[in-house]
């Protein structure tokens, strides 16, 4: 993990060590569309899709799909969507993690939410919601499948099981957003790092990460040296190990000991399809 003097987006302390400034969104990394394949995605269509909520399509809605649907590789640190942005694809997590964050005027950022194989980016345009309420940001590289929103949005509108998948996705995400309300206001810095550690773990399913000591205080919406500071102790517990922009998972268990009940949660909650 990186640990390396300041960064020019740790641009001001502010009250309570709230990290100020956030990374400029250059013209080459503000969105993914350009990742995204021309050609449908090749898995053996008897399997199915890798995300939850696509798995809601019957067999031979998933068919009549499929023609529409791309492949797209996610790249950690690459925008899907800025806040406000117009939504004019869908976007399917497989392998690939994606926080959502809010952006304060004066450039702090708290990440509210993380969407993985359970999930999709932009889910809410399908009910006529087309402007990312969110900036969407890739935390974990990996495979995602794209539809446009016009398409799915059909799909959708003929599909009540699929209405009712995506429904309780979006139930869910109140769900976890009003535990992140809890969580943030009352649980201290180091629990909340432990949880979302922890929150990462289950929802990638890996133990090693590309992260750095900047990315987890946007995150926490901290400060960068708490981050450093605790990061040290969980290593010096041998719960973690890091070096440069990376973090490796040592122990789960003593993670969890710390974390508060928040994650375990907001994980559980992953499952109500």
């Amino acid at each position: 993990m990186n640990i390396q003097g300041r960064s020019s987006t740790d641009t001001g302390n502010g009250r309570n060590g709230i990290l100020r400034g956030v990374t400029p969104v250059s013209a080459a990394r503000r969105r993914v569309v350009n990742n995204v394949s021309t050609d449908p995605p090749k898995e053996d269509t008897r399997l199915g899709p890798a995300n939850t909520i696509l798995q809601a399509l019957d067999h031979e809605q998933f068919l009549r799909l499929r023609q529409f649907i791309k492949r797209a590789h996610l790249v950690k640190d690459q925008y899907v969507y800025q806040q406000d942005d117009e939504i004019d694809m869908i976007y399917f997590p497989e392998t690939a993690v994606v926080s959502d964050f809010q952006i304060l005027e004066d450039g702090r950022t708290i990440e509210v939410g993380i969407i993985a194989s359970e999930g999709a980016v932009g889910i809410a345009s399908a009910f006529g919601s087309c402007r990312a309420a969110n900036c969407t940001q890739v935390c974990v590289s990996g495979s995602a499948l794209a539809i446009g929103r016009d398409i799915f949005e059909r799909a959708v509108m003929s599909d009540p099981r699929l209405q009712r998948s995506i429904h309780a996705y979006l139930n869910a995400q109140v769900k976890q957003l009003s535990q992140r309300v809890v969580c943030n206001t009352f649980h201290s810095v180091e629990q909340r790092f432990c949880g979302w550690l922890l929150t990462l773990h289950r929802r990638s399913r890996r133990q090693s990460f590309t992260l750095t000591h900047e990315h987890v205080a946007r995150v926490l919406g901290v400060h960068r040296p708490s981050v450093t500071y605790i990061a040290q102790a969980l290593r010096d517990r041998e719960l973690i190990d890091y070096g440069r922009a990376r973090l490796e998972i040592r122990n789960s268990a003593g993670l969890e000991q710390i974390a508060c009940r928040c994650s375990a949660d907001q994980s559980a909650l992953q499952f109500v399809h």
